[in-house]
């Protein structure tokens, strides 16, 4: 027994294979910290636009209620429309740039994985060749 506790510090000695690997850990926990900024931003974005949406819309109600004519009453709603277009293309812009931003983030994380991967396999060839 006392001998398997001997040994255990020796299984655990860092190896070049585990030390290339350590990168992609940090890499991986440096983008999970970027994450809830990220999605911060997108989501107080679009409470703004939601409120904006919705103070609009009660904005535009009110007009039409009070409109003298037919016409005065397309014209407040074609008002709140544009608006209404306006804040959803924002929204599919925020969306494109989040999904951006994520494709940016995954393809450095693959480069990198890549990059340390290379690194093992050729630590390991190295040591191959100068045990061999």
């Amino acid at each position: 027994m006392a001998d398997s506790v001997t040994l255990f510090p020796n299984i655990i000695q860092p190896t070049a294979a585990l030390k290339s690997y350590a990168p992609i850990g940090v890499k991986f926990w440096e983008s999970q910290q970027a994450a809830p900024d990220s999605i911060k931003d997108y989501s107080d974005g679009w409470f703004t636009r939601r409120q904006s949406g919705a103070q609009a819309t009660l904005a535009a109600a009110k007009r039409i209620s009070e409109a003298a004519t037919p016409v005065d009453m397309h014209r407040e709603y074609q008002d709140w429309l544009k608006g209404a277009m306006e804040r959803m293309i924002a929204e599919g812009a925020a969306v494109q740039q989040q999904f951006t931003k994520a494709g940016s983030h995954l393809s450095a994380q693959l480069s990198s994985a890549a990059e340390a991967v290379k690194a093992v396999v050729e630590a390991q060839q190295s040591d191959a060749r100068h045990s061999g």
